[in-house]
């Protein structure tokens, strides 16, 4: 299993890729324009800023909210500029909207997140 693996004896592999994914991916995504609804014209950007600003409130993990942050940054300007890109984001939002994602359990995360119950760990 996927999580056995990357919880087993080369949990400190995958720790150092992680600190290597952040130092690489943040600085080259930051590199797109800041999305705001004030330079934004799709309706679905403007939702994801919605949501990112609500996920900002929450989140107190500095790392994962910085690597959130930069994903979100390319795919609203991907959104905005690439008919292209927006019909493969919207077919993943059609996909999650008709299908069985599950839901987070009550009080999680746990950890840096100060979302109010019933979700929130705070």
């Amino acid at each position: 299993m996927l999580k056995h693996d990357v919880n087993s004896h080369r949990r400190g592999y995958f720790i150092h890729l992680q600190e290597r994914l952040e130092s690489s991916i943040v600085p080259i995504c930051n590199l797109y324009p800041e999305p705001a609804k004030d330079n934004t014209l799709d309706p679905n950007s403007w939702r994801l800023l919605d949501i990112l600003e609500k996920y900002n409130r929450f989140e107190r993990n500095w790392r994962v909210k910085a690597i959130i942050n930069a994903v979100f940054r390319v795919v609203i300007n991907k959104i905005e500029h690439s008919p292209n890109w927006r019909d493969r984001i919207s077919f993943f939002a059609e996909e999650l909207r008709a299908g069985e994602w599950r839901g987070r359990a009550l009080n999680h995360p746990e950890h840096d997140w100060e979302e109010p119950k019933p979700y929130g760990g705070s």
